[in-house]
């Protein structure tokens, strides 16, 4: 099991949502599926939007930033999270780009930290499926969740 404890940083720089692990997600050893952090991320991420006052629109040009599509999912598994009870995800900004956001993430409880990596999104034009870049009210929301020395 990891000592590892959630790094305390910044509150300006870090986004954490409680997502609660529920028994369907557990392997036959009572322990959450790796599969499953992908899925607690997303939804951290989609809380992470709500947070930042986006709603899902069913007409893309009422929010073109939700036009994104996953490019990327990296996890390295450090330590078991067993049982029922509530994942932490921790998020922040590793890279902003024209067209791509690298969002860092951090899967922790009191046990320690469970998982870790990095999500990678591109925005796309709704037409023509081509990239295309972040609003400005995008990246001006997503600049306080940037860490110290990251692009």
């Amino acid at each position: 099991m990891s000592t590892d404890a959630a790094p305390d940083r910044d509150p300006r720089s870090r986004f954490v949502h409680p997502s609660p692990v529920h028994f369907d997600e557990l392997d036959a050893m009572a322990m959450l599926h790796n599969a499953r952090y992908a899925v607690h991320v997303e939804r951290a991420t989609s809380a992470l939007f709500a947070h930042l006052g986006w709603r899902w629109e069913l007409n893309a040009a009422l929010n073109p930033d939700q036009f994104h599509v996953v490019r990327e999912v990296q996890v390295e598994f450090l330590a078991p999270f067993r049982g029922l009870g509530c994942l932490q995800v921790e998020l922040w900004v590793e890279k902003l780009g024209e067209t791509s956001c690298v969002y860092g993430f951090q899967c922790f409880s009191e046990a320690g930290v469970h998982a870790r990596g990095r999500r990678t999104v591109v925005k796309l034009e709704p037409a023509s499926l081509r990239p295309a870049r972040w609003t400005e009210r995008f990246r001006e929301a997503h600049a306080g969740l940037r860490r110290a020395g990251s692009a």
